[in-house]
């Protein structure tokens, strides 16, 4: 008896030319790659500022370290003793914080103080120096005020 195409003993050949036809699909698909390769990567200073709900909400990034030191410096709070924070992408710490101390006016009221903590000595360095900066700017400013006009 002549085997006709439609007959059983055929049946598994065309499975599997369905099978590796299946498989050639798949392998000449390109491959899922994680969306990590395709994403640039995060820039190295982020500035943080916490809400009054407790969670921090990034408010600058930047690359260059005076950038996020001056951002940093003048950045206030979103809430009286709420935190603001330097996150280092490429060491993955902190790099700055502020710290909030009570004092006690003349007068009797307490109001809060802020402390810029550097915890990475460069960027202490570029925030004494921003403060330097800052001072003579000032000293500039009184002395332009000060001096007669010629």
């Amino acid at each position: 008896m002549p085997s006709s195409p439609t007959s059983p003993q055929l049946a598994p050949l065309a499975d599997q030319q369905k099978t590796s036809s299946m498989e050639n699909t798949s392998l000449e698909r390109p491959l899922a790659v994680g969306s990590q390769t395709n994403r640039t990567p995060p820039l190295r200073y982020q500035i943080y500022r916490q809400a009054r709900a407790g969670n921090y909400k990034a408010e600058f990034t930047t690359d260059s370290a005076v950038e996020a030191v001056e951002s940093f410096v003048s950045t206030s709070p979103a809430f009286d003793g709420g935190a603001i924070r330097i996150w280092d992408h490429r060491e993955h710490r902190v790099s700055a914080s502020v710290l909030w101390m009570t004092e006690k006016t003349d007068f009797g009221f307490h109001v809060q103080s802020r402390t810029n903590l550097f915890h990475d000595g460069p960027l202490a360095v570029i925030a004494r120096l921003i403060q330097e900066r800052e001072a003579l700017r000032e000293s500039v400013r009184r002395d332009a005020r000060v001096s007669p006009a010629v």
